[in-house]
């Protein structure tokens, strides 16, 4: 007897990572369709049954996949749920750091044959995604840092001011100056001759999570 397909939704805005993971899948007995945003991906779900749903977390303008993981789960427990993303952990998007239980957490960088990805979906499939949770994994980029010094390491790579930072964050210059220096200490940038602390801040971020988009 013929094996049954099973069924993906790819969720990512990459046209070119969104090709190659579907391609993976598909050759692993996968039918798959793929959605750019999460509209396009409630639908999609609705109309497709899928038996995964393969997200990243930043999916430009509007609702991110962390979004998107909450409505799986609430509405579909049945599906299994993989974020695939670039980012250490959900704080570095901004998106803050729920990750709903039952989902398995990857970053595309450990990626390094679609072995790992494969045996990764597997896992979460299983029910099993307690063991893909590269999120929890201490020797993660920036895992050293708190959510609020993310958040302000965040906005340092958007280029805001120290005066808008603290502007946003209800306060004083003082007050971010003051966090940005234990920040530089937590990163190991503080005393590096030759380098601006607050430059090589912004590089470690945007190397680890991307370049972040600036918000109004």
């Amino acid at each position: 007897m013929k094996e049954m397909k099973r069924r993906a939704i790819v969720v990512e805005d990459d046209s070119l990572t969104a090709w190659l993971i579907s391609t993976a899948l598909e050759r692993a007995n996968f039918d798959v369709v793929t959605a750019s945003n999460v509209s396009d991906a409630v639908q999609a779900i609705e109309d497709f049954d899928p038996d995964l749903a393969l997200m990243d977390i930043s999916l430009g303008d509007g609702p991110s996949g962390l979004d998107l993981a909450h409505i799986v789960r609430k509405k579909h427990p049945e599906i299994g749920v993989l974020i695939l993303t670039k980012h250490p952990d959900p704080r570095s998007a901004g998106a803050g750091d729920e990750i709903p239980e039952g989902c398995g957490f990857l970053r595309k960088e450990t990626v390094g044959d679609m072995k790992l990805l494969l045996d990764s979906i597997s896992m979460v499939m299983a029910n099993k995604s307690v063991s893909v949770r590269q999120d929890r994994d201490p020797d993660r980029p920036m895992a050293a840092l708190s959510a609020k010094q993310i958040e302000i390491l965040r906005m340092l790579a958007q280029g805001l001011t120290n005066s808008e930072i603290a502007a946003r964050l209800g306060i004083s210059n003082s007050a971010i100056e003051q966090r940005l220096t234990v920040v530089f200490k937590a990163l190991g940038i503080a005393d590096i001759q030759g380098v601006s602390p607050r430059a090589e801040a912004m590089r470690i971020f945007i190397s680890n999570a991307g370049l972040p988009n600036r918000e109004d």
